[in-house]
């Protein structure tokens, strides 16, 4: 066994075991806040038309975590997130363009999962949670170290918090969720795909995952 692949090989533990922690944390989180104030499909999500899908009202990002997200978790107030601050990349190495991109946990981090960073990000049409497994500490990849774990709104659909998992779109099979993995930019406006493949191959990265 090559010294790259034994390397990779713990890479991809370490990333697994921290995947899985923040995803409980979150999923705890959601449901304390589902007991508070009722299911998330009611949740402060953008508001749009009936007749044409129009937008009427967008979402207060700050606002929406701050209700729904912050109270329920064991956040560390004197360390900065910085997510936002720092160059993230595509797979491919280009830049995802992420910088001053506006996010809700400003001055936040979540320190009981191994300082791991989140943030919550919506464009109106998605409403998503993003995290950095290892806040600005390299990699700094999409699909290494930033995934976003789920989508709370898609397309004026509601129902879809944590623990439902992300839907690969225009992906009927693997392989064409890999491949979307792989080529994925946020240039498109929606939320990057590979946390799902990482979910629908058994909460694992094989083989043939581009690490």
């Amino acid at each position: 066994m090559t010294l790259p692949t034994v390397v990779n090989k713990y890479q991809k533990n370490v990333a697994t075991g921290k995947l899985k922690k923040i995803y409980s944390v979150l999923t705890n989180a959601t449901l304390r806040a589902e007991n508070d104030y009722g299911p998330s499909e009611y949740w402060d999500y953008p508001i749009t038309s009936v007749e044409d899908g129009s937008l009427l009202q967008g979402i207060d990002v700050n606002g929406f975590y701050a209700r729904y997200y912050a109270p329920y978790l064991n956040m560390s107030e004197n360390v900065e997130n910085t997510m936002g601050e720092y160059m993230v990349t595509n797979l491919n190495g280009n830049d995802a363009n992420l910088i001053g991109v506006g996010h809700s946990s400003n001055h936040h981090r979540i320190n009981s999962v191994g300082g791991i960073c989140i943030k919550l990000w919506s464009n109106n049409q998605y409403v998503a949670v993003m995290v950095d497994l290892n806040c600005a500490s390299p990699p700094n990849v999409l699909g290494k170290d930033v995934f976003d774990i789920a989508e709370l709104y898609w397309e004026r659909q509601k129902n879809l918090a944590i623990p439902r998992l992300l839907i690969i779109k225009d992906a009927e099979t693997r392989a064409e969720a890999l491949e979307l993995c792989k080529s994925f930019t946020y240039g498109n406006g929606v939320p990057n795909p590979c946390f799902a493949v990482f979910v629908y191959d058994g909460w694992q990265f094989k083989d043939d995952y581009p690490w």
